[in-house]
């Protein structure tokens, strides 16, 4: 009679699980080997901003991304010895050294002076030339994309090359209503990010603008207009302004290095002194 209880009350344990999982985990999506996937884990993607059918496809990624992980630890435990499957030592020292960057991290974000001189970018820029190599073509000017069939192709290409204020105008009120794609570069851009997606051959359009200052190019029923205001080859040195946010980069990695460096030495050097830290003479 004892034994019946025990199994009752270990089916009803079952049921009541299930039952647990069912109401807040919602319906199973999938099973790998012993691990189930709930339509819960699903919705914690929180997938929002895409159309039906793509939403289906991230979510079709995500479940076979989790059953090809499940399924790969699952035969991880079941191939390797007891020897190798212990991590204990390893997952000990990456806590270590987890818990030491975020340690050196916080101790940065305390102490980290982010203000930084003009004449600190300037020297940074002139004394280290060579870390500003820019290595693709960069440009200041216009680029255009319309439809060959366009009515107002011609007129563009009339306006496209002009620097007069009131062409200008009228180049962007044009481009505005009848191109693909348009854009007035103002800052300095790289040549591969303004022709990004178009297939056109980047090396290509740098040979013919490191000749002349435009460029017209017929691609697959477009037609491709580029007027280069300024232009600085591949190879060359960037010019300050582009370089500014590297140099400012460069500048706090260095200062976050001697922080974490001036912590390192004091530590040691306070624990001497407290006789917290003593190498002994072998």
């Amino acid at each position: 009679m004892r034994k019946a209880l025990l199994i009752i009350t270990f089916l009803a344990a079952i049921s009541s699980c299930r039952l647990y999982d069912r109401l807040f985990k919602g319906d199973v999506v999938a099973r790998a080997g012993r691990d189930v996937l709930y339509e819960s884990d699903v919705e914690a993607l929180n997938i929002t901003g895409f159309s039906a059918e793509d939403s289906a496809r991230i979510v079709e990624r995500y479940i076979m991304s989790w059953a090809k992980n499940r399924l790969l630890l699952d035969m991880a435990e079941s191939q390797l010895s007891k020897a190798d499957r212990d991590v204990e030592a390893q997952l000990e020292e990456y806590r270590q050294q987890l818990l030491v960057y975020r340690y050196e991290q916080k101790y940065v974000e305390q102490r980290l002076d982010t203000v930084v001189s003009e004449q600190e970018y300037l020297d940074f820029y002139e004394t280290n030339p060579a870390s500003f190599t820019t290595h693709v073509p960069l440009m200041k000017g216009r680029y255009i994309k319309m439809s060959d069939n366009s009515p107002n192709l011609n007129p563009v290409k009339s306006l496209y090359r002009s620097r007069i204020e009131e062409d200008m105008d009228r180049l962007e009120q044009l481009c505005y209503t009848s191109a693909e794609k348009y854009y007035f570069f103002e800052d300095w851009v790289g040549l591969d990010a303004v022709v990004e997606g178009t297939g056109l051959d980047v090396q290509e359009l740098a040979r013919v603008l490191e000749n002349r200052s435009y460029l017209e190019k017929d691609f697959l029923g477009y037609t491709y207009l580029i007027s280069v205001d300024d232009y600085v080859p591949a190879g060359s040195l960037a010019p300050y302004e582009y370089c500014r946010k590297r140099i400012r980069n460069h500048i706090l990695n260095r200062r976050k290095q001697a922080l974490v460096t001036s912590l390192e030495r004091n530590l040691l050097n306070d624990a001497i002194v407290a006789e917290k830290f003593i190498i002994y003479s072998r």
